[in-house]
């Protein structure tokens, strides 16, 4: 029997027993991919609760045998997976007890920014990684200059930083609606990461929308549900 390493990130090697195994090596495909439903929903309709049902989530190692898990609605993730090279082509396995042990099919690639596997396409993005948390709306959906209506300009850039709007500094999207509270779309914006409101918000064209939001039913003290309040921003993308 083979060995090879399982290396983790920020964790030291471990020893992955694999029947017929090889030395980990690069793998071509590596980086963020997204399911095609949800980026081609984010990009039509500019709703990530609109989006999140059937989406998948995917950060590709840049090296097999390195260990990932697939994201599901953005709610929930997969048992670890392997990615494994065979011949030619590529193949995932779900991985238990740092062996592998179930065969879970082969990837196709269609272009070097879309890729098939377990019978769902994704679409590659360019998508930064903050502490283990990938900025995937802040690249597809809020990046980019705005105008108020005094004609300021303010920047939303990808890595959460706001640039121009009164006292905020950063901000961070809901992508995750499974939960009470979360009737609308869901920005957060504060001074910094631990001292945040939040608003919602709505894409009517290139223009973004930030809404302070009503409670409309309560469950002790806890907003069950809510829905747009008073418009506070209304901003142009430039």
């Amino acid at each position: 029997m083979l060995t090879s390493s399982l290396y983790c990130e920020g964790q030291e090697a471990k020893v992955l027993e694999v029947k017929g195994s090889r030395i980990a090596e690069p793998i071509s495909i590596s980086g963020s991919w997204l399911s095609e439903n949800y980026y081609n929903s984010i990009r039509e309709f500019k709703s990530p609760r609109k989006a999140q049902d059937s989406s998948l989530f995917i950060v590709i190692p840049a090296m097999t045998l390195q260990p990932t898990n697939l994201i599901y609605n953005f709610h929930e993730g997969s048992a670890v997976l392997i990615f494994r090279k065979a011949n030619d082509h590529y193949e995932i396995w779900e991985s238990e007890h740092d062996s592998l042990f179930r065969w879970l099919g082969d990837v196709k690639i269609i272009s070097p920014e879309k890729i098939n596997f377990l019978n769902t396409t994704f679409v590659k993005i360019s998508s930064s990684v903050n502490t283990n948390n990938s900025l995937i709306l802040e690249a597809l959906l809020f990046k980019g200059y705005y105008l108020q209506s005094d004609g300021e300009t303010i920047e939303f850039k990808d890595d959460r930083q706001i640039i121009g709007l009164d006292n905020f500094h950063f901000y961070k999207p809901v992508i995750d609606y499974y939960d009470a509270g979360l009737q609308v779309d869901q920005v957060d914006l504060g001074k910094s990461e631990n001292d945040l409101q939040r608003f919602g918000f709505k894409f009517n064209g290139d223009t973004l929308e930030l809404y302070k939001l009503k409670c409309l039913t309560f469950e002790g003290h806890r907003c069950m549900e809510v829905d747009f309040g008073q418009l506070a921003y209304k901003l142009w993308r430039n």
